[in-house]
């Protein structure tokens, strides 16, 4: 004979299968016990329809502070008070280490003389992969900056005629079949010959990612327009590359009473001049670029999302062009305030995130493993369908 004791209770009734700590099912404590019995978390969350019957405590004051000890953690619930990640200075240190040294960064965008383009160009896909011979251009825009004043040049739809579509991706495109087989409808050649004719020799470029969108067109720097300028450079974060080594050490540093490089005076001396990546050279721990889409500037620093239906290539190329002429002479402790409030915003999630395959196409990597368990269970049900 077993004694074990089901801590539980022997049956399945509902008498000791209560809703955990509040509501009157559960009889482990009692408003007259001795003992002060938990906080009733559905009383935290409003939502308690036992009142002063409840079997679990109603506080008189509500105050979080004073109740966090008696709320257990579990599932997020709303009266349990998360506890501060403690400070560590170290990693503060580190931290202010790779502001600083952006801060002294060279910004060649701030002396740059128009006339200024920005250039947008949406794609179909004409395979189920992510890469770009899976997609092929669609839809072009391009916008002219005349003297602060943002004008619509050039807004046409590619004929796709001949071309093998595998899907055209509506909802993130905004571009339709019929869009694409209209007959009134230019060619890709059609369109490129326009926006050669329309930048010339003197045209520069700028807008998030812009040298993807020079590829598609097959235009050539230095021949085709003068020069591009990528605006997610202005309002990228430097911040260190793993922050719990770059605070070890920072600390080791400390400890061994050595002298830890300044990153403004040493960089001031560089002639470091890529900007696509972070000269770590002088500093003493190794540091990266977060960037961030133009959907999360524009809804942190317009207060516009821009992108919550379909994509507007006319709309993204005007909103390219507006925070570029915003911010690109902001002084270094504005450029640094901005930085630090897209770093701190919650994170945007993008169309791909979101729809990693659409119609059968993939747009992230995550497709990817999304494809290849659905086939995984489509051929186990058909092999299991066949055995019955």
């Amino acid at each position: 004979m077993s004694h074990y004791q089901n801590p539980r209770g022997g049956g399945r009734g509902r008498s000791t299968r209560g809703r955990g700590a509040g509501g009157r099912a559960n009889s482990s404590y009692s408003q007259n016990s001795s003992s002060n019995p938990p906080v009733c978390r559905f009383f935290l969350q409003n939502r308690c329809s036992f009142g002063d019957q409840c079997r679990f405590y109603h506080p008189k004051d509500f105050d979080a502070a004073s109740i966090q000890m008696q709320v257990p953690p579990s599932g997020g619930t709303l009266g349990y008070v998360a506890k501060k990640r403690q400070f560590d200075p170290n990693k503060s240190k580190a931290i202010d280490m790779a502001k600083k040294a952006q801060d002294s960064e060279p910004r060649p965008y701030a002396d740059m003389e128009g006339p200024f383009y920005s250039l947008d160009i949406e794609c179909v896909a004409t395979g189920y992969g992510m890469s770009k011979k899976h997609r092929t251009p669609c839809r072009v825009a391009l916008v002219r900056d005349d003297d602060g004043e943002i004008t619509t040049v050039l807004d046409e739809c590619i004929n796709l005629e001949g071309v093998e579509v595998v899907s055209y991706m509506t909802e993130l495109t905004g571009t339709t079949k019929e869009q694409c087989l209209d007959p009134n409808a230019k060619t890709l050649e059609e369109v490129r010959e326009m926006v050669k004719t329309e930048l010339g020799n003197t045209g520069v470029l700028v807008g998030q990612s812009i040298s993807h969108d020079v590829d598609w067109l097959g235009l050539e720097e230095g021949h085709d327009f003068r020069e591009s300028f990528c605006t997610s450079i202005i309002f990228r974060q430097r911040i260190p590359k793993n922050l719990n080594s770059a605070g070890n050490e920072i600390k080791r540093l400390e400890e061994a009473d050595s002298d830890s490089k300044d990153p403004k005076e040493v960089i001031d001396k560089s002639t470091h001049s890529n900007l696509d990546e972070a000269d770590d050279s002088n500093l003493p721990i190794p540091t990266r670029y977060r960037i961030f889409s133009l959907r999360h500037c524009c809804i942190h620093l317009l207060g516009d999302d821009i992108q919550d239906g379909s994509h507007d290539p006319v709309k993204d190329a005007k909103y390219s062009l507006l925070l570029f002429n915003k911010y690109r002479k902001a002084p270094v402790a504005m450029l640094r305030a901005v930085r630090d409030s897209l770093h701190r915003a919650p994170q945007t999630p993008s169309f791909a995130s979101m729809n990693p395959v659409l119609d059968g196409v993939v747009l992230n990597t995550f497709g990817y493993k999304m494809k290849a368990s659905a086939r995984f269970i489509w051929k186990w049900w058909i092999t299991h369908k066949n055995r019955r």
